[in-house]
C-alpha cells in the first residue's frame, strides 16, 4: 500500500500488517466494519489500509485518506526525530567519574599551591609539582583500556549472535533493569503450528479422515526445492499441512497430488472452506472452518454441539485459533451443504521458540524484569506470557485502548507500573510505556523488528533490532542487533555486558589506586618539604609504559561465576561505590605511605636525590606488577582466583617489569629516565614491601565482606 486508503468496498480481503502492528497473522479487512471507538488502535481498524502494509488476497476499492508524513507511518518518522535518546549507563558513570575526577584534582592542586607559597617554594618548583600531581591523577591508559574490554566483550557478543553498533551499549545491555520484548518472532517461531487435535471419536477412521480433511481442504502451495518441500500461502494452511507431513509423510505422500473435483474457497462472511475429491474410488466433501459454523453443518445432538463449543471457548481462551473439521461421503455433484461426520478440531497458535521459557528464568534470576510489548491479541499475548512465567494472571495484561485512556487521565506510570503484558499497542504507545518505565528508575532494553519498533528502539536506553526479521528502519534505530532473533541471545549479550562493566572497574580501580598513590606521595614530599620524589616524565613513564601494559590485560578478563546470579546495579550508584572507595583507599594509601617512607629514608640516610628516585620509581613498578593480581577480583580471595585463565595478564606482568629492567641498564634510557641499577639487598626489600600489598588488600577484602 503506497497511503492510507478507506475502504468502500471489499471482498475476501487480507492485509499483512506486521511492519506497523507487530502481528504476525493475516488481516481480514471489511469496507462495512465501523469502529466502536473513535481512538480505536490501529491493529483493530478493520476498515482500513495503511501505507507499508501488503495485501495478500482479495479485492477492495477505497479513497486515500493520506499521504507521505500525514499516514501511520510518516507519523512514526515524525516520532523517531522527535524521540529522546537515552544515554547508556557507562556513558553517564564515566562523565560523573570524570567530572569528580577533575573537581578533586583542582581542589588538591589549589591546596598545594598554598602550601607551597606558605613554605617559601619557587613558582617554578609550584609549576612541576602541580604538573607531576596533574601526571600522577590523571589515568591515561584508561581510553585505550576500555576500549579494549569493550571491543573484546563485542567480539564475545557476536560469537552469541549479538552484532553490536555502538561499543557503550554492551556495558548498558549488562546495566539493565528491565527488557521490553517483542512477542513475534523474538519469543515465539513466527510460523503458526498446530499443536492440538481434539477428536469427537478417537479411531483409525477419524485420524485418517481428519488428515486428508486438512490436507485436501487447503490452498496451500506445495514446491519441491532439491530435496526438501516447501509449503506456501495463508498460515493457517500452511500450519495444517505441515501438521499432516509431520503426523504422517506416507499418507501426505500419496494423496498430495489429488485435485479437487470441486471447492468452494475460504470466504470470512462464509466462514469455512470445502472440496470435493474423489479417493480411492469414492467420493468426498471435506470442510473446514469456525468451529461454529462447522458444528452447524455437521449431524451432531445438541448436548454434544454444547459440548464441543464449551471445549473450543477453552482453547480460545488459552490464546489459540481454532479450525473445526469434518467430512461426508457424497456421490451428488455439488458440495453438501448439512449432515457432516464432525471430526473435531484443531488448535493452531504461534509456537514458542526452543529455550525462550529458559532465557527468560535467567534473565529474572538476574533480577532483570521482563515485560511482553506486542500488537496481538491479549488473549494469545497473555497465554504466551503465561507459559514463559512472564504473566500470572490477566490483571497483569493490558491494551493499547486502556493506555490511551490513561494518559489522557495523566497516570500512565502509575497504570503500567504492576503490568508485564502489553498487547494491541500502537508505535506512539510502546514509547510511551519505555518513558514510563525509564521514568519510574528503569534502564530499558526494547527489542523490535518492525518500523512500529523504531521510536521505542531508539528512545530505550538499549535498542536491540532483529537481524533477521527486522526492517531496516528498525535496525538504523537499535544500538545491538540480534542475528538469530532469539529472546536468548539477549541474555547472553546481558552476561557479556555484565563481564565488561566488571572489567572496566578492575582497570579504573589499577589506574585510580595507583593513581592515588602517586599524589599520596607527591603531597606527602612537599608537605614535609622535600624534593619532588618521582619527576613528570617519571610518572608518565609509570602510567603509560608499566601500567599501561597491565591494565589493557586486565579488560580481557574472564568472566567471574555466578554474573548472572546476582541483581543488576542500581541504574544510580556512581562507579565510586563504597567497595570501590574502600579499597582505593586501603591500596593508595599503602602504596603512598610506603613509597613516600622509602624516599625520606633513602634522603635522610644520605642517598642523593636522583638515586632516591630511581629506587622510588622501582618500588612503584613493582606496587604495579603485584597490584594488577589484587585488581582480578573486588570480592573473590586471591587463592579462590583461576590464575591461570588469563595468560595475557602473565605476558603484561613480565612485559611491563622487562621493559623497566631492560631500561634500568640502557644506557640513553638511564639519561632519559634517570634511571640506574640496584644491589641485591635493594631488591629483596623492595619486593618484600610490594608482596606486603596483596597482604593488605586480602585484609580489606576479608574486612570489608564482614562489614558490608
Amino acid at each position: 500500500m503506497p497511503a492510507d486508503v478507506r475502504l468502500i468496498q471489499s471482498k475476501n480481503l487480507f492485509v499483512n500488517e506486521s511492519l506497523l502492528t507487530g502481528e504476525s497473522i493475516d488481516v481480514n479487512k471489511d469496507a462495512n466494519y465501523i469502529s466502536a471507538d473513535i481512538d480505536e488502535p490501529v491493529a483493530q481498524r478493520k476498515n482500513m489500509l495503511y501505507a507499508g502494509s501488503l495485501v495478500t488476497k482479495g479485492r477492495a476499492t477505497g479513497v486515500v485518506t493520506a499521504i507521505a508524513s500525514q499516514t501511520q507511518v510518516g507519523k512514526i518518522s515524525e516520532l523517531l526525530l522527535t524521540a529522546h535518546v537515552a544515554k547508556p549507563p557507562l556513558v553517564i558513570r564515566m562523565e560523573k567519574f570524570s567530572f569528580n575526577i577533575l573537581k578533586i584534582l583542582a581542589v588538591v592542586i589549589v591546596i598545594i599551591i598554598f602550601i607551597g607559597i606558605y613554605q617559601g617554594v619557587g613558582l617554578k618548583e609550584i609549576f612541576f609539582f602541580t604538573v607531576a600531581l596533574a601526571v600522577s591523577a590523571t589515568p591515561e591508559g584508561l581510553p585505550i583500556a576500555i576500549t579494549v574490554a569493550l571491543s573484546n566483550a563485542s567480539a564475545a557478543m557476536s560469537r552469541r549472535n549479538v552484532i553490536v553498533r555502538k561499543l557503550s551499549a554492551i556495558e548498558g545491555l549488562g546495566s539493565c533493569t528491565l527488557i521490553a520484548s517483542d512477542k513475534t518472532g523474538t519469543m515465539t517461531q513466527n510460523m503458526l503450528s498446530v499443536e492440538n487435535f481434539i477428536a469427537l471419536n478417537e479411531d483409525n477412521d477419524t485420524h485418517t479422515k481428519t488428515l486428508l480433511c486438512a490436507m485436501l481442504c487447503n490452498e496451500a502451495t506445495i514446491v519441491q526445492k532439491n530435496d526438501t518441500l516447501e509449503i506456501l500461502g495463508d498460515q493457517v494452511d500452511v500450519a495444517l499441512m505441515r501438521y499432516v507431513l509431520h503426523v504422517n509423510s506416507e499418507l501426505f505422500q500419496k494423496y498430495r497430488h489429488i485435485k479437487p473435483l470441486q471447492e468452494i474457497p475460504y470466504e470470512p462472511q462464509n466462514g469455512y472452506a470445502a472440496v470435493k475429491c474423489t479417493i480411492d474410488m469414492e467420493t468426498f466433501d471435506f470442510i473446514k472452518g469456525a468451529p461454529e459454523i462447522i458444528i452447524n453443518k455437521s449431524s451432531l445432538k445438541p448436548a454434544q454441539k454444547e459440548h464441543i463449543l464449551n471445549t473450543v471457548n477453552q482453547w480460545a481462551q488459552k490464546g489459540f485459533r481454532n479450525i473445526a473439521l469434518a467430512y461426508k461421503q457424497n456421490r451428488q455433484e455439488t458440495i453438501a451443504e448439512s449432515d457432516y461426520t464432525y471430526l473435531g478440531f484443531v488448535t493452531i497458535i504461534d509456537p514458542l521458540r526452543e529455550g525462550v521459557h529458559e532465557a527468560v528464568q535467567i534473565a529474572q534470576e538476574a533480577g532483570v524484569n521482563v515485560v511482553m510489548v506486542t500488537g496481538d491479541h491479549p488473549n494469545t499475548a497473555y497465554f504466551i506470557a503465561k507459559e514463559l512465567g512472564i504473566a500470572i494472571n490477566k490483571e497483569e495484561v493490558i491494551e493499547g485502548l486502556s493506555l490511551t485512556h490513561a494518559q489522557e487521565r495523566g497516570n500512565t506510570q502509575e497504570l503500567i507500573s504492576n503490568k508485564k503484558v502489553f498487547a494491541r499497542v500502537s508505535p506512539e504507545q510502546k514509547q510511551i510505556i519505555v518513558n514510563a518505565f525509564q521514568d519510574a528508575g528503569d534502564f530499558v532494553a526494547v527489542t523490535g523488528d518492525g518500523v512500529n519498533d523504531a521510536p521505542a528502539l531508539k528512545s530505550a536506553n538499549i535498542g536491540i533490532a532483529m537481524g533477521k526479521s527486522g526492517t531496516d528502519v528498525a535496525r538504523e534505530s537499535s544500538d545491538l542487533i540480534l542475528t538469530d532473533d532469539f529472546f536468548g541471545s539477549i541474555i547472553s549479550g546481558i552476561e557479556e555486558g555484565r563481564i565488561a562493566y566488571d572489567n572496566i572497574r578492575k582497570v579504573i580501580y589499577l589506574l585510580i589506586s595507583t593513581g592515588f598513590a602517586e599524589i599520596v606521595l607527591v603531597f606527602l614530599a612537599i608537605l614535609f618539604a622535600l624534593p619532588i620524589p618521582l619527576l613528570p616524565i617519571q610518572l608518565l613513564w609509570l602510567n603509560l609504559v608499566t601500567n599501561g601494559i597491565q591494565d589493557v590485560a586486565l579488560g580481557l578478563e574472564k568472566g567471574e561465576p555466578g554474573v548472572l546470579k546476582r541483581k543488576p546495579r542500581s541504574p544510580k550508584e556512581p562507579i565510586f561505590n563504597k567497595p570501590m572507595i574502600s579499597r582505593v583507599m586501603v591500596a593508595g594509601l599503602y602504596m603512598g605511605l610506603a613509597a613516600f617512607s622509602l624516599f625520606y629514608i633513602l634522603l635522610n640516610a644520605g642517598y642523593a636525590v636522583d638515586a632516591a628516585r630511581n629506587i622510588t620509581l622501582l618500588l612503584m613498578v613493582l606496587f604495579e606488577n603485584v597490584h594488577v593480581f589484587n585488581s582480578r577480583s573486588e570480592n573473590n580471595f586471591l587463592f579462590k582466583i583461576n590464575h591461570k585463565q588469563n595468560k595475557f595478564l602473565w605476558m603484561s606482568v613480565l612485559g611491563a617489569f622487562g621493559i623497566h629492567l631492560f631500561s634500568m641498564y640502557n644506557p640513553f634510557m638511564q639519561s632519559v629516565l634517570g634511571l640506574k641499577p640496584v644491589d641485591s639487598s635493594i631488591w629483596l626489600l623492595l619486593i618484600s614491601i610490594a608482596l606486603l600489598l596483596m597482604l593488605a588488600m586480602e585484609s580489606e577484602k576479608f574486612i570489608r565482606m564482614k562489614i558490608f
